[in-house]
This record gives structure tokens, sequence and C-alpha cells, in this order.
């Protein structure tokens, strides 16, 4: 006799992977239409947009335009897994791996997995505007932002679902 799992501990319905994730950030990432979606440019152009393409409490995407020089800093994701692939543009993300920080470039049509205790710092150190798709679960509610400081990544504050997104 074999036992049926509860839906809400299959993967894909309830949590997703990394892998599946960057799946799904992908899939949204065909989209010609995804610039069409973003906010008008507030008064910053220097400062990045981005729209919410769907969530719910088990999974958030969003696609994000990144003007040449845009950063995130470093920054964690509250304990949601997540991935993100490049639509147009390159992106490039900066992680601390004992105490140096070690760089990757992600062109257009490459992304990037992660787990839930992933740190890092996204960057478009382009000359053109980057697009981006990105997909979290569970959603994010909180994002802890750090401080690179003599080798390491000091906790310098967070960012709480509602108040800034």
């Amino acid at each position: 006799m074999t036992l049926a799992r509860p839906t809400s501990a299959l993967p894909g319905v309830n949590t997703f992977t990394p892998v599946q994730l960057l799946r799904v950030a992908r899939l949204f990432a065909a989209d010609p239409d995804l610039p069409d979606l973003l906010p008008a440019r507030a008064e910053d152009p220097g400062g990045r947009r981005w729209h919410q393409l769907a969530e719910t409490h088990h999974l958030q995407l969003w696609v994000i335009e990144w003007p040449p020089g845009a950063s995130t800093g470093f920054h964690d994701h509250g304990g949601s897994r997540g991935a993100f692939t490049t639509v147009r543009g390159v992106l490039t993300e900066r992680q601390v791996i004992q105490g140096d920080v070690h760089s990757r470039g992600l062109p257009a049509g490459e992304g990037r997995a992660f787990g839930a205790n992933h740190l890092h710092d996204v960057t478009n150190d382009g000359d053109v505007a980057a697009l981006s798709v990105h997909a979290y679960s569970p959603r994010l509610d909180q994002m802890t932002h750090y401080d690179f400081v003599d080798g390491r990544l000091i906790p310098a504050g967070v960012e709480q679902r509602g108040e800034n997104w």
C-alpha cells in the first residue's frame, strides 16, 4: 500500500525549489510585453522600476528594469528561496566569499537560482537599461540589507513587506 503525500507538501504546489523558480522566471521572461507593465519613470531617472507580475503566499514574481548603475546593495531574502533571469542587458551578481567579493555577469537569457540563505548584490554595470524577472517562494515578506565592512557583511537595516514594496 502506497500512502500519498498531502497536497500541501508537494513541491510546486505550496513550495517551490530554486530550480522550479528559475523555470517559472524564464517562462514569464518570454513575454514580449513585459516592459509595458512597468510604471512610468519616477522623478529619479537612475532608479529601478518594478511591477509585481503575480503573488500568492507561496509564489511571487516581479519584473524589474535596471538603469545603468542601478544596484540593490547587499541583501538577503528573509528566508525565501529565489531565482532571477536577465531578459535584456547584463546584470552583475556579487557575493562575499571568505571576505572577498566575487562577481558574475548574467547576460540576457542567463539566470540564477538560490536557496533561502542566499545573500548578494545585483547591479547593472552596463551602459543600457537591463530587464529581469524574479521569482520567490514563499513570497518576500522582508529583506535585510548589509554593509560590506572590512571583508564582512554587517546588517544595516530590515525592509518589511508593505512599507517599501
